[in-house]
């Protein structure tokens, strides 16, 4: 979470948040439920500098990782083999480096430094799996980064300051970045052969996600508390959603169906229709065993966003809690949780399972 914003204590709705913690205490894992989700999550621990590697299905910790200083946020490979974690620093020690993790073997399998451009952030991996997209917030630029070897193959600027999270289309072709304390979004050719588009956006944007068909493009106002959701052709604004005490992350499925929005401040997470924009429903997360250290006092802090490859499912972490839950987006209900390190932030879905358990 950028360290800039300030925020609120929230209130919950109490019916709402007892209602979520009897589901919550009654599965803590999801093993033996029929349509598990099969597969490995990565969760990136900020305050531990560690990823946790969980199976999917059963909430089993494979392993705890070593990363960088102060990791964020985490990318999936689209063949679901590797894994990419974002080392943005600490308080006044920038990061610069990603770590590579094998997800089959549930092991670290080198670490790229990006000598020259610090504070690596957003990531998304284009098609092929060779290069990824990664944000530089004080090279206020996009990276585009061999994985297998570091290599900055190409930077394009944003033209904008803080650009901490991105959005890649699935063709690869185009790239968004939120740039916060701008309140702007860059529209990016990844070829570089168009010039940067700056889109005004609400203030302090940070969530952003664009469609699969990269048609819609959504995006978090953290300072507004509301969700724009654009033409990612033109930029022009086709709704606002509101409601929010700070939509902090935003995930669409992979089907184009849904758009689903955490919301650490009033400690919800919020699914829409991409097509309607209308909600689905909205969870009051518990805030049970809520850390002294949480980023928002008396929360959970439901924060990181990713969906199953299938779309059945959404996967949130909770930073106020040290754990991550798994939420049947068809219900509308969390199903199970798992623990992670301390503050965990970022989280990706890899279908890859871990071939076998690893010992600590």
């Amino acid at each position: 979470m950028d360290a800039t914003l300030t925020l609120h204590r929230a209130r919950m709705p109490r019916l709402r948040v007892l209602l979520a913690a009897s589901l919550l205490a009654a599965t803590p894992l999801l093993a033996q439920r029929p349509g598990a989700p099969a597969g490995t999550l990565v969760v990136s621990n900020m305050n531990d500098h560690t990823a946790t590697i969980i199976d999917a299905a059963t909430g089993r910790v494979h392993a705890t990782l070593p990363t960088g200083e102060g990791p964020h946020e985490v990318a999936v490979s689209h063949d679901g083999r590797t894994a990419l974690v974002s080392n943005y620093g600490v308080r006044g020690k920038p990061g610069s480096t990603i770590t590579v993790i094998d997800v089959a073997r549930a092991a670290v399998a080198r670490t790229l430094t990006l000598a020259g451009f610090e504070r690596p952030h957003g990531m998304a991996f284009l098609p092929g799996d060779t290069l990824v997209a990664v944000t530089s917030e004080v090279g206020r630029a996009v990276l585009l980064v061999d994985v297998r070897d570091g290599r900055v193959a190409d930077t394009l600027a944003t033209n904008g300051r803080g650009s901490h999270m991105l959005a890649l289309t699935a063709r690869g072709d185009r790239v968004f970045t939120a740039n916060i304390p701008d309140a702007t979004v860059s529209a990016l050719d990844v070829s570089g052969r168009d010039s940067v588009r700056l889109l005004k956006v609400g203030r302090a944007p940070e969530g952003i996600a664009v469609t699969p068909d990269g048609a819609q493009l959504w995006v978090g106002s953290n300072r507004d508390s509301t969700v724009l959701v654009l033409d990612a052709r033109t930029g022009a604004t086709l709704d606002t959603l509101r409601g929010f005490g700070m939509p902090y992350r935003i995930a669409v499925s992979p089907d184009a169906r849904t758009a689903v929005v955490s919301d650490p401040v009033k400690g919800e997470v919020r699914a829409f229709g991409a097509a309607d924009r209308r909600q689905r429903f909205a969870i009051a997360v518990p805030a049970d065993s809520l850390l002294p250290t949480a980023e928002v006092p008396g929360s959970p802090s439901p924060e990181g966003v990713a969906i199953s490859r299938d779309s059945r499912w959404a996967f949130v972490t909770l930073q106020g809690r040290n754990r991550v839950v798994t939420i049947d987006l068809a219900r509308g209900a969390i199903v199970a949780w798992a623990p992670t390190g301390t503050w965990s932030d970022g989280v990706a879905y890899s279908p890859v399972p871990v071939n076998a358990v690893r010992k600590e």
